[in-house]
């Protein structure tokens, strides 16, 4: 099994680990001495680089090697973040199939530089990870460096015995010579075998041939959390480490008038107290890019509290009394919001994806059109660890700690805030409980970094729960209008949809939509990847900016537009007086991975038979990540209650590297989709947030969670994308299965009888 390494691989001193200065003297003089084998993996293929070379004065700084130690450990640096996703696990297999490894050998270890080059994300232009990428991403490139590896340490052990390579065999980390017995370890071969050629065309394993990937295999990362191992934001310690709270205005957009800054500065434990200044124009993530203003609520004003310990600070926000300015979102209420789209959900918009007439389908006398309009509401991200970020402003350089998703805004914030250029920006990775978007953001590294430059010592931000949940950020409230053209036969001839949304991507990359008019962000499942077959589609965004800040959110706009989309689909399957399933499939002809799903799913749920009174079946199926899901819920409702008891979750994901990952991400999504379509709201009064914990903001607990079944189907194909898979048809699907069971059909989350 294994283990995490117990120190950073530059050798830098981890500030919470007590061997970290052996480990670091044995990188430092071990490697050098010892040698060993790296391989450099970048855009135009895999070269060798040999330990001692990789050394300079400043450490070993590892970014996209693969490193084979001399005692035969195999260190994969990955910049990929991983909160609690397995991906780590997941690129550690995919080089240790290839490379014949032991894989109680194989170390996942974070780069000394997550803003290298060689790391920026190809379809963003930032140091991101994110999108259900990561192992897509990595798939080739890990497999050829995993078998380049492989190749040469078998030419090397070939050319000490003097036998031909193709005699020669490789597994759990040694290399063996049939014919005549002899074995020899990957550490022994190590050194000569970074001096034999790179190839150029090594073979790949046929699927088949797998003995790692794809088979279950318990995640080190597991008995690191369970036994307090695992290093997050809030264990780190700094010498001369200060703790720091922000107090965000009640009302968004609102400033800092005044404070009583003598009152607080006198409470036990507290160093300083001031109001945050930062600035609206914000380094941009690209280099190339000049600064702009970021309008998404990064920049909100706030007090800091810096104290010695988090519980010190936390007393002495009971003392601030702060007075804000007025704000213009102090007359902002949510509800007024869905009102205000929905007089938008006719407009024509920006059309994201057409084929046909469908507008002539629409209007034609011949045929039923039906019409139906979707709510959700503004949601939090809720994730389990709160936000925390550790920074520390140098004169010259500026030091993170933490679970960083996107370290492009690490660099944004130390030009923005300190002055330092991005080439002066170190990261020290930490795990991360949970994401769902959260940890993308801003404003949080900007605070931090704002506020150690001001006491001139490394600070640790912490958000409570409901610093978190009141201070931004939020998914978007959403209206979707849907109409369907349905002909004699009950068939739809021609879709219409029109999803009114504000811009995600935009108060972000300012000037993305000038060059991209429609956002990618918020038409997800509607542009070229919509998946039924229909005669003709009228599919467009409508962009309205309520003004309110909103974020990523786990899938993001598939959550609404797959609500919509599997929503009137159903409604005409029961127009049509069709089993929805059966009505789905007849659709999805050019579709055979849907097919299949959905097929299976309907098997798995007993779909057909007949349930007990005030239980209903509903399905939902969508593409997604490049991935094929199908979705049966099984809901019982007594009078007013809903409980979902049962979810089937049958998936084409390719091949599942880490097929135990894999099933976790996925029921971690069908839970969040029960959430999003029973519990899951945030209400704005007068401009103010009005839910701050679990108690009102509810997710589903324990004793409401459903059974859940998945099944992964077989595949050959190269694996695609699970973390944000599951959870955008579980809401249309929970909805369906509401009215199959009482009749009612329920177009807003979440939903209530």
């Amino acid at each position: 099994m294994m283990r995490h390494p117990n120190a950073r691989p530059d050798g830098a001193a981890s500030p919470t680990r007590p061997d970290s200065t052996a480990r670091r003297r044995f990188l430092q003089t071990g490697a050098a001495l010892l040698g060993g084998m790296l391989l450099e993996l970048h855009a135009n293929g895999i070269g060798i680089v040999r330990a001692d070379a990789a050394l300079t004065a400043g450490g070993f700084t590892p970014n996209a090697w693969v490193r084979i130690a001399p005692d035969g450990e195999i260190w994969l640096v990955s910049h990929k973040f991983d909160s609690g996703t397995g991906v780590k696990n997941a690129l550690g297999l995919i080089l240790a199939e290839e490379l014949d490894a032991d894989w109680s050998q194989v170390k996942v270890i974070a780069p000394n530089d997550p803003l290298a080059k060689a790391y920026l994300h190809p379809l963003w232009g930032m140091h991101a990870t994110g999108g259900s990428t990561s192992v897509s991403l990595e798939w080739d490139k890990l497999r050829h460096a995993g078998a380049t590896a492989r190749a040469m340490l078998v030419a090397e052990a070939a050319k000490r015995w003097d036998v031909a390579a193709a005699t020669c065999t490789a597994s759990n980390s040694r290399v063996s010579h049939p014919a005549t017995g002899r074995s020899i370890s990957y550490g022994e071969l190590a050194e000569g075998a970074a001096a034999q050629p790179v190839p150029t065309n090594v073979k790949l394993k046929d699927p088949k041939d797998f003995v790692l990937v794809g088979k279950p295999r318990p995640s080190y990362r597991i008995v690191d959390k369970v036994t307090g191992r695992a290093e997050y934001a809030i264990d780190v310690k700094v010498p001369g480490m200060l703790t720091a709270i922000v107090v965000h205005p009640p009302v968004v957009n609102a400033k800092v008038v005044s404070f009583n800054a003598a009152d607080v500065k006198a409470m036990p434990g507290v160093r300083d107290v001031f109001a945050l200044e930062i600035p609206e124009s914000i380094a941009h993530f690209r280099p190339d890019r000049p600064p702009s203003t970021v309008d998404n609520g990064a920049c909100q004003a706030g007090v800091a509290i810096v104290a010695d310990t988090f519980w010190a600070a936390q007393r002495a926000r009971k003392t601030l009394k702060v007075q804000w300015s007025d704000s213009a979102m102090a007359r902002f209420n949510s509800d007024d919001v869905i009102t205000d789209m929905k007089a938008h959900a006719d407009d024509a918009g920006l059309k994201s994806k057409t084929k046909g007439d469908a507008a002539g389908l629409l209007q034609s006398p011949g045929n039923h059109v039906m019409e139906a309009t979707y709510t959700m509401p503004y949601k939090a991200h809720a994730q389990m660890e709160p936000l925390s970020v550790v920074a520390w402003v140098k004169p010259d350089e500026v030091e993170y700690w933490g679970g960083i998703q996107v370290p492009s805004r690490c660099a944004q914030a130390a030009q923005t805030i300190a002055g330092v250029p991005r080439s002066r920006v170190r990261i020290h990775l930490t795990e991360a409980g949970g994401s769902f978007g959260a940890r993308e953001g801003l404003h949080q590294i900007l605070e931090a970094t704002f506020i150690s430059k001001r006491v001139g010592k490394p600070v640790k931000l912490l958000y409570s729960r409901e610093d978190d949940i009141q201070a931004l950020f939020y998914h978007a409230a959403t209206v979707h209008k849907a109409r369907a053209a349905l002909d004699a036969s009950g068939q739809i001839q021609a879709m219409s949809l029109r999803a009114v949304v504000p811009s995600i991507k935009e108060p972000d990359d300012p000037g993305f939509l000038a060059k991209f008019p429609v956002d990618p962000s918020c038409t997800e499942g509607m542009r070229d990847d919509f998946y039924y077959d229909l005669p003709a589609l009228d599919l467009a965004w409508v962009r309205h900016e309520p003004g309110f800040p909103i974020w990523w959110w786990r899938a993001v706009s598939y959550v609404p537009n797959i609500f919509a989309i599997e929503s009137i689909v159903d409604e005409a399957a029961h127009a049509a007086k069709r089993d929805p399933v059966a009505y789905r499939l007849a659709m999805l002809q050019s579709r055979p991975g849907l097919q299949a799903v959905l097929e299976r799913a309907a098997k798995l749920s007993g779909w057909g038979k007949r349930k007990a009174e005030g239980h209903g079946l509903g399905v939902a199926v969508y593409e997604g990540y490049k991935s094929d899901i199908a979705i049966v819920a099984d809901v019982r409702v007594h009078g007013s209650d809903i409980a979902v008891e049962h979810v089937t979750c049958v998936v084409d994901c390719g091949i599942a590297v880490d097929p135990d990952s894999v099933r976790q991400q996925l029921a971690g999504g069908i839970h969040w989709g029960v959430s999003t379509a029973l519990f899951n709201a945030v209400h704005i009064k007068d401009g103010t947030v009005q839910e701050s914990n679990f108690h009102d903001y509810r997710v589903v607990r324990i004793n409401e969670a459903p059974k859940v079944t998945i099944e992964l189907m077989p595949s050959g194909r190269a694996p695609a994308g699970v973390g944000e898979l599951s959870n955008p048809p579980v809401v249309p699907a929970i909805g369906n299965a509401i009215f199959s069971a009482t009749g009612h059909r329920l177009r807003a989350t979440p939903f209530t009888l």
